[in-house]
């Protein structure tokens, strides 16, 4: 099979569907695989990603591989984590192309640092096959400082430390991707088209085929997916999960809203605990009221969890509280909204279970909105 890793801290799971899409486009659905957070494609066969792992582990990622190669699928598309690079997880596979989205606050907890975190992800270089292109963020901070110079440092391992990597380096910018069309909503959105589609275009894939994969993706379960509630107002369901990608979804979110805007959310245990306060602070930054819940704690103390989200609301201007129970945060967001109002539930996408203590908890951010819609009519 063609190999295709996606790496980067936001943006992973919905430009690797994108990928998917312009391949099926390209070579029919039955010859496309995929391995994203969000779903498996195993050719014509889909089923959803239930580990809450973006890259599983090595023995399931291998096996998946395997059943796409008897299906006989013949393109994949991998998401490929900062964790599973460092690991050398995926050992072994060879791509014939790869995008670095972009690199921002994420999992210190494991690397400690920035410069450590973006050279994990610069990894992926070495598993690209000579010539296959890399497309990569041009002004993104870390992509500059570390990944760049990695590309051109003579002696960095590809293959057995065969030389220079980069000789194929394809780079976009924000500002060019502010041009893009999709049906997605946001720019945060239109940078993952535009990588996707330079990518496509990087393997000889015409024109037509990336319009039309584009095209096809109009909505990601569990990204900035809308709710309309019978009072007016909008609930919108998202899987941000840092500092970056809650400045991304706040800011648009903004310009969607016409009244008061209200942010639901927690932070997940086992994860970075210094970026809890960075996203109380964007979200009091455009937000009009903040509701502090449960999200997947794991087993991490739950009281800890809060003091370090209120940490970065000591310098708050607008109301905020503490509803540990996310069905009655929910609740209490929805019944409080008014025409042209929107309540937006962040940190779960489309999970259908969350982990709470050792225990697997049945939940559906969207499936309780509905439910809690059907209240409020």
């Amino acid at each position: 099979m063609a190999l295709f890793g996606i790496t980067g801290t936001n943006g992973k799971t919905t430009t690797a569907i994108i990928m998917g899409s312009i391949l099926r486009a390209t070579h029919g659905p039955a010859k496309v695989g995929l391995l994203s957070t969000e779903v498996f494609w195993l050719g014509a066969a889909e089923r959803p990603n239930e580990t809450h792992m973006t890259s599983t582990d090595a023995k399931v990622v291998f096996r998946l591989l395997r059943e796409m190669v008897e299906a006989g699928v013949t393109h994949a598309v991998l998401e490929m984590t900062s964790h599973a690079l460092d690991q050398h997880r995926l050992a072994g596979l060879r791509l014939s192309g790869a995008i670095i989205l972009n690199i921002a606050h994420e999992h210190l907890d494991y690397h400690k640092t920035m410069e450590a975190y973006a050279r994990a992800k610069g990894r992926i270089v070495e598993y690209l096959l000579p010539t296959a292109p890399l497309v990569a963020k041009k002004d993104d901070e870390w992509i500059q400082k570390i990944v760049f110079p990695l590309l051109t440092k003579e002696g960095w391992p590809r293959h057995g430390g065969d030389g220079v990597v980069g000789s194929n380096v394809i780079t976009f910018t924000s500002e060019q991707a502010k041009s893009v069309a999709t049906p997605l909503p946001g720019d945060f959105n239109k940078e993952n088209v535009l990588a996707a589609s330079l990518l496509a275009n990087g393997i000889g894939i015409p024109g037509d085929a990336i319009a039309q994969g584009v095209a096809a993706v109009k909505q990601v379960p569990g990204r900035v997916e809308w709710i309309a509630l019978p009072n007016g107002a909008r609930a919108v369901v998202d899987f941000a999960l840092t500092p970056y990608s809650y400045e991304q979804l706040f800011t648009y979110l903004r310009t969607e809203t016409k009244g008061r805007l209200i942010g639901v959310f927690g932070a997940a245990g086992r994860r970075d605990k210094k970026k809890r306060p960075l996203i109380t602070q964007v979200v009091a930054r455009y937000a009009d009221e903040i509701v502090l819940t449960q999200d997947e704690p794991y087993d991490d103390p739950e009281e800890e969890i809060y003091q370090q989200l209120e940490a970065g609301l000591s310098e708050a201007t607008i109301p905020w509280r503490r509803i540990p129970d996310r069905r009655e945060a929910i609740q209490y967001a929805l019944f409080k909204t008014k025409p042209g109002d929107v309540a937006a539930l962040v940190g779960m996408g489309n999970y259908s279970v969350r982990m709470v203590g050792g225990k697997k908890v049945p939940w559906n951010d969207k499936q309780v909105i509905q439910e809690l819609a059907r209240e409020l009519r």
